[in-house]
């Protein structure tokens, strides 16, 4: 029986949850939670002997436009938390990359660049030179092609690399178990067109 999806503005705290398996019955936070950045989940906390505990119910977390839609009926904490949510992203917007012409030029022939993160900044880096700076996103394997895309742009294919830093690991990748492989994937591909430009003598 797959799990059941409760909105985060309904009845999800008082709801009752019977487990299949067990017979087990009680609220969402009576049984074994877990949370995420994206979600939280219920697991039954009966005895099921060796076989795993089911998932009963999963509570999505709210997008930032279902937090607005609701605000009226928000508990001060909650608007506190919203809040900081817009406040995050009118910086974000404020001061993200958007064209090629906002880097500055790099004289060096080849490029490998950095994908770190000092703090709440994601730093592109060129060894310990800063190339661009802006608020980090979290879950950001999109905004990883947004820039490497603007990067390609200016620095055409002078630009060998964009390898993540582990101090930016958390935030470029968060719960998504597929966004190593795709940035490895992406990395591949630049690697791959410096290749055959310098075979070809297209590179300084």
């Amino acid at each position: 029986m797959p799990a059941i999806i409760l909105d985060y503005f309904g009845d999800w705290r008082t709801r009752q949850l019977t487990c299949p398996g067990c017979g087990w019955t009680g609220t969402f936070e009576e049984g074994w939670t877990e949370l995420y950045d994206a979600l939280q989940d219920c697991q039954c906390p009966g005895d099921h002997g060796l076989s795993d505990r089911p998932i009963l119910a999963v509570v999505p977390h709210p997008t930032l436009e279902e937090w607005q839609a609701h605000a009226a009926g928000l508990s001060p904490g909650e608007r506190t938390y919203l809040g900081r949510i817009e406040r995050g992203r009118e910086r974000f917007n404020r001061l993200k990359l958007c064209l090629a012409s906002q880097l500055p030029d790099l004289p060096d022939p080849v490029l490998d660049l950095l994908w770190d993160q000092e703090g709440e900044d994601l730093v592109i880096r060129l060894g310990g030179r800063e190339v661009w700076r802006e608020p980090v996103r979290y879950e950001a394997l999109w905004r990883f092609e947004q820039v490497l895309t603007l990067l390609r742009e200016k620095y055409g294919v002078r630009l060998r690399d964009l390898a993540p830093t582990p101090a930016a690991e958390y935030h470029l990748y968060g719960d998504q178990t597929a966004a190593p492989a795709a940035v490895r994937r992406l990395r591949g591909r630049l690697l791959r067109a410096w290749m055959a430009a310098s075979q070809s003598g297209q590179t300084p």
